[in-house]
């Protein structure tokens, strides 16, 4: 599996109570179980980070960052999200995103051929020097997901892909299922990527 660069899973809810998010509760509750190297507590927001994660929570919005991609680190951080949802099930939550961030050198991508630019029109439009991006919305399973493409001039020439899976879950219950589907997305977003390549 393509691992991406950058990864994070966001909950929006209606009002969370980041007071209550100290140290100590996240480790009562077994939310949290690695070292904690740096920690933040204010009655609006809390900051926890680990060698591996960094958890920040505020009056709207959790969201936990995937500071070292691997396999095993997107499985735990899908597990920690699950016990804090878990609980603070009486929680009003409004949304689910799993966020991914994918860079790639630019002769990887065919996205010319791909998106079906006019070249001489572009080229009479913009300059002679472009490159091509796009943002593009679909849904998958339950999710409306944005996938933006963002293209460089750079000396790397690189393409950046960003997927956004989002969706509104009305209780825990769904909140937990939408979490639950990250391997699924993650292929989603492998085939997508083959899709894009030249190879592909």
């Amino acid at each position: 599996m393509v691992l991406p660069s950058g990864a994070n899973i966001v909950i929006l809810a209606s009002n969370y109570n980041p007071s209550i998010v100290s140290k100590e509760w996240l480790y009562q509750k077994g939310i949290f179980t690695e070292a904690v190297r740096n920690f933040v507590h204010t009655p609006v927001f809390a900051l926890v980070e680990s060698e591996k994660f960094s958890l920040m929570v505020d009056e709207q919005k959790l969201q936990l960052t995937v500071k070292k991609v691997t396999q095993d680190n997107l499985n735990d951080s899908v597990s920690i999200v699950e016990r804090f949802v878990g609980v603070l099930p009486e929680t009003p939550y409004k949304a689910v995103g799993l966020n991914y961030r994918y860079t790639f050198p630019r002769e990887r991508c065919d996205l010319g051929a791909i998106l079906s630019a006019n070249d001489m029109k572009l080229s009479e439009l913009l300059s002679s020097t472009y490159e091509l991006g796009a943002t593009i919305i679909f849904e998958y399973e339950k999710f409306v997901v944005t996938l933006t493409v963002t293209p460089s001039l750079s000396k790397e020439q690189q393409i950046r892909m960003n997927f956004n899976f989002h969706s509104t879950p009305a209780n825990v219950d769904e909140v937990k299922e939408r979490l639950s589907c990250q391997m699924k997305v993650l292929e989603k977003t492998e085939i997508i990527i083959q899709g894009f390549s030249n190879n592909g």
